[in-house]
């Protein structure tokens, strides 16, 4: 006997807790019920349901800010809501913010029954079909990687790409420069591990780099008296040639014996090796010939130009796969009294080292930009608010502890103001977006400087 699905329903109306108990429960269903959202997510960190019944309007936390705290407990769970305030606008908005589906009040029992049925069977259409969540997952990862241009991220890119598509749990990207191998991005190690098992990779598996994807049964990096150590069972090399440009590799391993690459995994992962190879093209290529056209002369970060094309590409996609996008705009305070007392070459190493310190708060998949004057723009990729806040913290926190140095080695500090927006929570469109970004962080100008602020939180 299968197990009943457990759905749970919230709304403060005591009438509607009974009647999707009593009509649900009668469709042997497990129904739980809660007046609060409050209650609900602590219902969640308890128990798993596979569908929530949420009423859009409540006191407290609404249905749809229930929805996105919910999808951090349990991404899987679908939600429905409901509500008494029906209109198309509501409904789009419901359904645009990853609600499975829409029920406007007062709910007709029928209806109640075909919509939890329907969210039910396009669940297990997509949990019976593995190849095709697989396929999609696999599809995502390359675009994601295509579509990077950035040579320095590619690096990291590339690897979180292969070890996602075969679920690797360690991992390192090699590459040989003037005949020296060193090592450009690393997963699931410290420095000295990775260090370890280059040194024994070099040894054995990559003396002479292999033409095509392949498997190790026995790695070097776990054998005795290897160097690394690892207590890995099962590798995986991808190579990557660019000739006369780029020679490298990368290293995947998995750590149970049960769980040896495959077959199959060799397939996967020859597919994905030969878009990683282009996108390692494209990358040199855009290199060579657009630097000028997208490169901040001062910075060598991104400039507005590029912020264009790449903020145009990250909706589009955050539209297609229902992610969210977020922009920190990013203001140095009172940058012009350096300029004025220390000289304008002072001021520009401080952007300079400004830029690099931004670099070092965010991932490689996020793109930084300087925006103009002191001015700069991070794109964070699949962030939303709350994730959004944290990056823009420890970014006003590291700019206010760096020591920036002027001209005779005298110790400088400068604060900043951060606005953050949040596609498609705060705004829909790119001007839109940067626009409040930049409106947030002007709003903590006009308070207190050195602060963080959300252009939720604008009056």
């Amino acid at each position: 006997m299968s197990t009943p699905m457990r759905i749970l329903v919230v709304d403060d109306d005591h009438f509607y807790q009974e009647f999707c108990t009593e009509i649900l429960g009668e469709e042997g269903y497990e129904v739980s019920v809660t007046h609060s959202a409050e209650r609900a997510l602590e219902m969640m960190a308890e128990n798993t349901y596979e569908i929530m019944i949420a009423d859009l309007v409540m006191p407290g936390l609404g249905g749809l800010d229930l929805m996105e705290r919910a999808r951090q407990i349990n991404p899987q769970m679908d939600v429905i809501i409901m509500t008494g305030f029906a209109s198309v606008d509501s409904a789009v908005h419901a359904l645009k913010s990853g609600a499975a589906d829409y029920l406007p009040k007062p709910v007709n029992p029928e209806e109640l029954k075909i919509t939890v049925k329907r969210t039910i069977e396009l669940r297990h259409l997509f949990d019976e079909n593995a190849e095709l969540k697989n396929l999609l997952t696999l599809y995502e990862t390359c675009q994601r990687v295509s579509l990077c241009l950035d040579l320095d991220r590619l690096y990291g890119l590339s690897l979180d790409a292969v070890l996602q598509a075969l679920g690797g749990e360690l991992g390192l990207e090699l590459f040989r420069e003037d005949g020296e191998w060193s090592i450009r991005a690393v997963r699931g190690m410290e420095e000295p591990e990775a260090g370890a098992a280059m040194k024994d990779l070099l040894a054995d598996e990559l003396r002479e780099v292999p033409t095509r994807a392949l498997t190790l049964e026995s790695p070097s990096v776990s054998r005795p008296g290897a160097a690394a150590g690892l207590g890995v069972h099962s590798g995986l090399i991808m190579p990557i040639r660019v000739p006369q440009q780029l020679e490298g590799a990368i290293v995947i391993f998995r750590r149970r014996p049960a769980q040896a690459f495959d077959r199959m995994d060799l397939g996967t992962a020859r597919f994905i090796a030969e878009q990683i190879h282009l996108s390692f093209e494209n990358a040199l290529k855009y290199v060579d010939s657009q630097r000028l056209v997208f490169i901040d002369d001062l910075t060598g970060l991104f400039n507005t130009r590029y912020m264009e094309i790449s903020l145009q590409t990250e909706m589009k996609r955050a539209r297609r796969f229902k992610s969210k996008l977020s922009v920190l705009f990013i203001d140095l305070d009172h940058f012009k009294n350096i300029n004025d007392i220390h000289g304008h070459l002072v001021g520009s190493r401080m952007l300079v080292e400004t830029g690099k310190v931004l670099k070092n708060c965010v991932r490689e998949i996020d793109v930084v930009i300087r925006y103009g004057g002191d001015e700069f723009l991070v794109l964070l990729i699949e962030t939303d608010r709350a994730a959004a806040e944290k990056v823009a913290e420890r970014i006003r926190a590291s700019i206010q502890n760096h020591e920036f140095r002027s001209g005779d080695d005298q110790v400088l500090h400068v604060t900043c103001c951060v606005g953050i927006a949040t596609f498609p929570d705060d705004a829909d469109t790119r001007a839109q977006l940067i626009n409040l970004a930049d409106k947030a962080m002007y709003r903590g100008k006009e308070t207190t400087r050195n602060v963080v602020y959300a252009a939720a939180d604008l009056p």
